[in-house]
């Protein structure tokens, strides 16, 4: 259960950390990566992946914005699709008292 909230709270500082990067550019409320190639390595430099080489900065940050959103959705389907089998679901309830 730990490793599991200690993941979502990584994620969540990350995610939150690139929406405010992303808004940072335009002043504009928005939650999508840029679609241009350039403008992704703009955000990876931004977040702290090194300009020396902006294509590999751009394609470290994905590998990354990748494992934190898919460790969010496997987690939020545990708990929502299919949560008689989530040990996560499991370990939270056992944790506040509640059997499973």
């Amino acid at each position: 259960m730990k490793r599991a909230s200690d993941a979502l709270a990584a994620a969540y500082l990350f995610l939150r950390d690139v929406e405010h990067k992303l808004q940072m550019v335009d002043d504009l409320q928005t939650h999508a990566l840029p679609e241009r190639s350039e403008e992704l390595e703009r955000c990876a430099v931004r977040m702290g992946y090194g300009a020396q080489d902006r294509m590999k900065a751009a394609t470290l940050f994905h590998v990354d914005h990748q494992r934190h959103t898919e460790m969010v959705h496997r987690t939020f389907r545990s708990f929502f699709v299919e949560p008689m089998t989530s040990p996560v679901l499991k370990a939270t309830l056992r944790a506040i008292g509640l059997r499973p």
